[in-house]
């Protein structure tokens, strides 16, 4: 099951995992197995400790996914959910890498809808991503209310009004979701794959670093990326979320939920102050007044057909 050979297809895909219940990896995997295209081999880096109550309920369904060739199940080496995507993305060869966590799932059609991208795409073009219907639970600081949001993220009906050299700005408003990405391997290998002493706002960091900062001295047009004209996933994030918040991270194992809230609390900072939302001030002199104004409106604007609902 531990079997690591490369296999040569069009896609690698990557799961992180950590502590995921039994029920999301089973959506997860189904979803990967039911999709239309099917020249992939799929990558399940997992952290999780071997004496965690979830691991066993956990390796049951893994079990029944790696028994097909084009499953494999493989413990990381190292901590986080960077470390864990790198380690996994260097045991496939495809040419494409597509990533998943462990607790979204995609629709069967995603990667056939990809490729056709692709297919479409001049050689600039190194990421790809799709819209995702989103189910976010938030909670207020203040009152400690809990909230349920229900909309769209990911996709942007006037993206196609961004200007090739200015998908750097778009992408800085972290509009995009790791689980509904595809990436060129050569040139993710190129900028040195993800930033391992990230544990959040590590995939905006590495999709900065793959398209360019057109702000940099001697910077050239050569990357960009492709908004793909479809919905093709399901995004959770809430309490179980399992790569970046609460325990939910091997970069976390052996803190309890404080101490782990603490520790990516200042990894966020530390990320934040690096990739800062992106604002009216940050315009750069050669942008036209409207033009920006757009941009930084539409980065901004998370959630499409947004619903929210007070839970108990």
């Amino acid at each position: 099951m531990a079997c690591h050979s490369k296999v040569m297809v069009m896609f690698d895909i990557i799961i992180p995992t950590y502590k995921v219940s039994e029920e999301f990896i089973e959506r997860c995997l189904a979803s990967v197995e039911s999709q239309t295209f099917d020249d992939w081999h799929c990558w399940i880096a997992d952290g999780t400790p071997e004496n965690d109550e979830t691991f066993e309920p956990f390796m049951k369904i893994v079990s029944k996914y790696t028994a097909s060739p084009q499953f494999t199940y493989m413990r990381q080496s190292g901590k986080g959910v960077s470390q864990a995507r790198n380690e996994a993305i260097g045991l496939g060869q495809a040419q494409y890498v597509a990533t998943l966590d462990g607790d979204d799932l995609w629709y069967p059609e995603h990667l056939q809808w990809m490729v056709e991208s692709i297919e479409q795409s001049d050689e600039s073009v190194v990421m790809w991503w799709a819209g995702a219907d989103a189910e976010i639970q938030l909670q207020s600081l203040k009152t400690n209310d809990r909230y349920l949001t229900i909309g769209l993220i990911g996709w942007f009906e006037q993206y196609a009004q961004v200007q090739p050299r200015d998908i750097y700005f778009f992408l800085r408003g972290n509009p995009v979701i790791p689980s509904n990405t595809v990436v060129l391997r050569s040139r993710f290998e190129q900028v040195g794959g993800y930033n391992e002493q990230l544990q959040i706002g590590e995939d905006t960091d590495l999709y900065l670093r793959l398209v360019g900062n057109p702000l940099e001295v001697g910077y050239q047009h050569t990357y960009q990326g492709r908004q793909v004209d479809a919905v093709s996933g399901y995004h959770g994030c809430g309490p179980w979320q399992t790569t970046s918040y609460g325990s939910q991270t091997s970069a976390a194992d052996g803190k309890d939920f404080w101490e782990t809230k603490e520790v990516l609390s200042q990894q966020a900072t530390g990320a934040l102050s690096q990739l800062p939302e992106i604002t009216l001030q940050d315009q750069p002199d050669d942008v036209e007044d409207d033009y920006w104004a757009f941009i930084v409106e539409m980065v901004m604007q998370k959630h499409q057909e947004t619903s929210i609902f007070e839970i108990g």
